[in-house]
């Protein structure tokens, strides 16, 4: 862990530095006890940044093909992540996450499985509702907004965690957890907007 905490506080200190980062409802994460956390998902910034962010070690399931990069196996298995096959269900990689729920801890998730060409919202894949409704665990929802560029603006909003009813349909379970990222990507925008009206005590001339 002395290597994670070390390339959190060093991938921390760069991001906080280039990017405008805007935190919102981080006191809903809980401090103990296992959690999903899940995000909208438009840029490869996403990931390191809300675990840069959260104040708990977290685990991050990544594609399969990253691991084939030079190094790059070397970064992931201090920051705690591991390979995931996409598009049919990988046993391996599911029963290893259900190991880090049972445990206690906190793996991050994009229900959207990968990153959004357009920014919209894409429906969730099964795997993120199959880990919450087997273990029961709490889902920490974060809306993610604004554009990652030298001092631009990001905004990471938190909301509440919930939980998945076990007998919840899967469809049903699947729509209210991007229902949930959706309501928070609208709160950022919100604010973002409020924060750049012109202030309506502006002395006229």
């Amino acid at each position: 862990m002395l290597v994670y905490w070390f390339l959190y506080w060093t991938v921390r200190t760069a991001f906080f530095l280039y990017f405008r980062v805007r935190v919102t409802g981080l006191e809903n994460c809980p401090k103990t006890g296992a959690l999903i956390v899940i995000a909208n998902h438009r840029s490869g910034f996403d990931p390191p940044m809300v675990g840069a962010i959260l104040r708990r070690p977290v685990h991050f399931m990544t594609k399969v093909e990253l691991w084939s990069y030079p190094l790059l196996p070397i970064v992931f298995k201090y920051v705690q992540a591991y390979p995931v096959r996409r598009g049919r269900p990988d046993r391996k990689a599911i029963k290893h996450s259900l190991d880090i729920l049972r445990r206690g801890e906190i793996i991050v998730l994009f229900p959207e499985g990968h990153r959004s060409a357009t920014g919209e919202l894409q429906e969730a894949r099964s795997g993120v509702v199959y880990l919450a409704q087997r273990t029961n665990c709490q889902l920490l929802p974060i809306g993610i907004t604004g554009t990652y560029g030298f001092r631009h603006t990001v905004r990471f909003v938190f909301g509440q965690p919930f939980q998945l009813d076990p007998k919840m349909d899967r469809k049903v379970a699947q729509q209210l957890v991007m229902d949930k990222i959706r309501e928070l990507i609208k709160q950022g925008e919100a604010i973002e907007k409020a924060s750049t009206r012109p202030s309506a005590h502006v002395q006229r001339h």
